[in-house]
């Protein structure tokens, strides 16, 4: 054995929950090394619950002269109350496996109210069987018995070891026997001499999670003494593995057992071609290896410490062999264990590419669970140099920063060393390599906003796929369909709406196609999504239907991956005026939000729910700290910017400040949307004859959003005109517009008194719509623009060339205190405090001309 026995004493109220849930059972395993620690954790546990032990009862079975199950028999009956006793056995070897099986399946049976507590070191049949018992049996594993942070401090209290208890008990594992060696080889080392604490801030454990808690930071001195302590802990560990007597090449099978965290049985032969059978049990009752809680039947485990000092002892020097043993566990990991793993064995050999197919099987699991928590760390050791040559390993990591929104520039650094990495690599691959390549490099411009580069390659890569052959289709692995919805989403990042509807199509088909048993019909999601944009919300909400809501719903589903689901359910919600449901998707879009490339989104979704809500005020200060902010956010794509904009000018004119909101409407990006967002300030504004103009010059739309806006915005400007030979027909359209496609949430974002007369109107027209005849907007109208007077004017106008008020004095032939006095005026009238901006509102309101104009002339 390698284990020393502890004779130090120590609470261990970690344990006591355990054992108090545990010993619910008819009986109960604890099974460690020995000298781990069990019979003290017990007794002191029992002693502080029944002092005086009428309860409970001890037998150490290596001192017993009788058969076991006599022994029992007679402790129960002389227990004050037998029903409720407790018997613990120590020392309880597989050789009483016969006795105590048969006893304890008969207490279960005529006795259910007794208990047992077996303390042991190896694995019993009890244990091996407890799938197949009648009887409720409760196992605590060897790892349960490791010492607390307070508890290394407790037995390092008054030794050199003193104020380094909570290093140690990381590094050690918190192993009593191991807490041992450190302190004994301390007691022939000199320590340092103390020195002032200074606490060093937690790093990030993941670029996806928080930071770590912070630590006391060690000086050098220090830290060599650390590092002497555990280098004599694994040379002690080292002398004892090779004092074991082992058989020839058994300690060389030990050591290649330590590659993996566990060893499954399906890789025991992976590893070790032959070995004798005899060997495992062997090692097992060494208490060299033990079996895995979490699978009892299949796993065996090392010690980390022990794993550790295997590795480096035995397989260290043969780098090649310990690179083979690596992949052999990568490989299999890969496609029958955990992703994580299947990455940290890839990395260690070191194998790159093979890292980079693993991270391409399991793309779904990157950005929830552990390959993407702790995967991302192991990725953040690699140099640049490797990023750059393997760039789906670059945009892996890319992607984790951009989650958190609070490293852009590394973000961009990133995602522009994938984006070169992936055109260098990907010139003279095959197709579906290169596909992988160009869908990177899509990735990575859409992640950086750069929508037109987003646009081409993912246009590149759909022309690829479309000329690949059945073939070199299938070697795009069962993720095809979502790496052609990422196209689809790139398309439609950088403004390509309807060929992003064409690619996310295919992308569904690519998924049915595939048919994995693990889809989540994430494809259709984001086709649902894309739909509800465009306006179709009939098809959204068929597609939504097939795409497991129930899975899409649970907060706890990967809140990226679920945000095109919930948003298209928030659209679809909207439209149909079901707003109790949408704020509930906006709840849940809210989850994580700061973390989400699809952020300008959940912003709008806020915007369009607060008007609706009348909270306004409250939505619009928020909407202006995020835009302060938006370096703290993911980059905002091309779209995502239009949505902020359409946002930021709907809440605008919301808490009635049409100034403004044409300002905001000028900066978007999509001429289709300024020109309805500027239609939508001026029907506020009691502009009709302008809102017809402006709906008139966007032509015939093809979307079926923008035609219904388009459609309500010239019925609510016919009916302000009061044009009676043409509001039935417009009224019409607007009704069937409603009916075919399922909208209706533009007429509740009109103002107030256009849709009063709407719902007049239809209500006299007999014309049924979608919103309800009681309806009435939060969005006031009458914001006429500003009044000014002739003079006023004639300033205006000298404004846009001079800014010196006496030029315009001289030129007006008026005095220079009548020309300051009307500048004032007109600042105020604005609503603003300066000229640029003066001439600005100006111009958006049509009191002086534009620049374009301006230049004609």
């Amino acid at each position: 054995m390698i284990w020393g026995k502890v004779d130090d004493t120590l609470s261990r109220p970690r344990l006591d929950a355990l054992l108090d849930q545990a010993v619910a059972s008819s009986a109960v395993i604890a099974r460690a090394p020995r000298g781990a620690g069990k019979s003290v954790a017990v007794r002191d546990w029992l002693s502080r619950r029944d002092p005086q032990a009428r309860n409970w009862s001890w037998i150490k079975c290596s001192e017993l002269e009788e058969p076991l199950d006599l022994v029992l028999a007679r402790h129960y009956e002389a227990a004050e109350d037998p029903d409720s006793h407790l018997v613990v056995l120590e020392d309880c070897t597989a050789g009483f496996n016969g006795q105590l099986t048969g006893f304890v399946q008969q207490m279960a049976s005529e006795h259910p109210g007794r208990r047992a507590l077996v303390l042991t070191n190896e694995y019993l049949d009890l244990e091996r069987q407890r799938t197949l018992l009648s009887f409720d049996l409760a196992v605590v594993p060897p790892h349960e018995f490791p010492f607390t942070a307070d508890e290394t401090a407790a037995y390092f209290r008054g030794s050199a070891l003193g104020r380094f208890a909570e290093p140690l008990c990381l590094d050690l594992c918190g192993t009593p026997q191991l807490m041992r060696m450190a302190k004994l080889r301390a007691q022939t080392m000199r320590a340092p001499e103390p020195t002032p604490a200074r606490v060093k801030p937690g790093k990030h454990a993941s670029p996806l999670g928080p930071p770590a808690p912070a630590l006391l930071e060690l000086d050098p001195p220090a830290r060599s003494f650390l590092a002497e302590v555990n280098a004599a802990v694994d040379r002690d560990m080292k002398a004892m593995l090779e004092g074991e007597a082992l058989e020839p090449g058994q300690l060389d099978f030990l050591a290649v057992l330590a590659v993996p965290t566990t060893v499954p049985r399906a890789l025991l032969p992976l590893l070790a071609e032959s070995h004798p059978a005899a060997w495992l049990p062997d090692l097992e009752s060494r208490g060299l290896v033990y079996r895995s809680s979490r699978n009892p039947d299949e796993e065996y485990c090392l010690h980390p410490v022990l794993r550790r000092v295997l590795t480096n002892a035995y397989l260290a020097p043969d780098k090649e062999r310990l690179r083979s043993l690596h992949r052999i566990c990568a490989r299999y990991e890969m496609t029958r264990g955990s992703a994580f793993r299947a990455l940290r064995h890839a990395l260690a050999a070191p194998d790159h590419q093979l890292a980079s197919d693993i991270l391409r099987m399991h793309a779904d699991e990157y950005l929830e669970g552990e390959l993407g928590t702790r995967g991302s760390v192991l990725l953040d050791e690699l140099p640049l140099a490797v990023l750059a040559r393997y760039p789906l390993l670059a945009i892996s990591l890319a992607i984790a920063y951009s989650a958190t929104g609070k490293f852009k520039l590394k973000t961009l650094e990133l995602l522009a060393l994938a984006a070169t990495g992936a055109r260098t690599v990907g010139r003279n691959a095959p197709p579906a390599d290169k596909m992988v390549m160009v869908l990177i490099e899509s990735v990575a411009a859409r992640l950086s906003g750069i929508g037109e580069l987003s646009v081409k390659t993912a246009r590149s890569a759909l022309a690829l796929h479309r000329d690949m052959d059945p073939g070199q289709r299938d070697k795009l692995g069962p993720f095809e369909g979502p790496m052609i919805v990422q196209l689809a989403l790139g398309l439609h990042a950088g403004g390509a709406h309807d060929e992003a509807l064409i690619a996310a199509e295919i992308g569904v088909s690519a998924d049915q196609r595939h048919n994995r048993a693990d889809n989540d019909h994430y494809a259709t999601t984001v086709q649902a999504y894309l739909y509800a944009l465009a306006g179709d919300i009939h098809k959204a909400s068929a597609l939504l239907a097939e795409s497991l809501p129930e899975h899409w719903a649970n907060p706890a589903t990967s809140a990226y991956f679920a945000t095109p689901f919930r948003a298209a359910s928030f659209l679809c919600a909207m439209e149909e005026q079901r707003f109790e449901d949408a704020a509930r998707w906006v709840d849940l879009l809210r989850i994580d939000q700061h973390n989400n490339e699809f952020w300008p989104a959940i912003r709008l979704a806020e915007a369009m729910l607060a008007v609706v809500t009348g909270e306004t005020t409250a939505s619009l200060v928020r909407m202006q700290g995020y835009l302060v902010r938006e370096r703290e956010q993911p980059v905002a794509q091309k779209y995502g910017k239009q949505m902020l904009v359409s946002a930021s000018c709907l809440l605008n004119l919301a808490v009635g400040d049409p100034v403004n909101a044409l300002k905001v409407a000028a900066k978007s990006g999509s001429e289709t949307s300024r020109t309805l967002m500027q239609a939508r300030v001026r029907l506020a504004q009691g502009d009709a004859a302008e809102v017809l103009r402006l709906c008139t010059s966007l032509g015939a739309a093809v979307q079926p959003r923008t035609r219904f806006q388009q459609a309500v915005l010239v019925l609510a400007a016919t009916l302000q005109q009061n044009n009676r030979p043409a509001i039935g027909g417009a009224l019409r359209m607007v009704a069937a517009l409603s009916e075919e496609y399922g909208l209706g949430m533009a007429l509740n974002l009109l103002p107030a008194p256009d849709l009063e007369r709407i719902l007049t109107e239809a209500r006299e027209l007999g014309i049924r719509l979608k919103v309800d005849p009681n309806t009435v907007s939060n969005i006031p109208g009458g914001l006429g623009r500003a009044v000014l007077s002739a003079r006023e004017l004639a300033v205006l106008g000298e404004l846009v060339s001079t800014g010196s008020a006496a030029e315009i004095a001289e030129r007006q032939f008026v005095s220079v205190n009548t020309v300051k006095s009307q500048l004032r005026s007109i600042y105020r009238k604005l609503g603003v405090s300066d000229r640029a901006s003066a001439l600005e509102s100006a111009r958006v309101q049509g009191l002086i001309p534009s620049k374009d104009v301006e230049a004609v002339d």
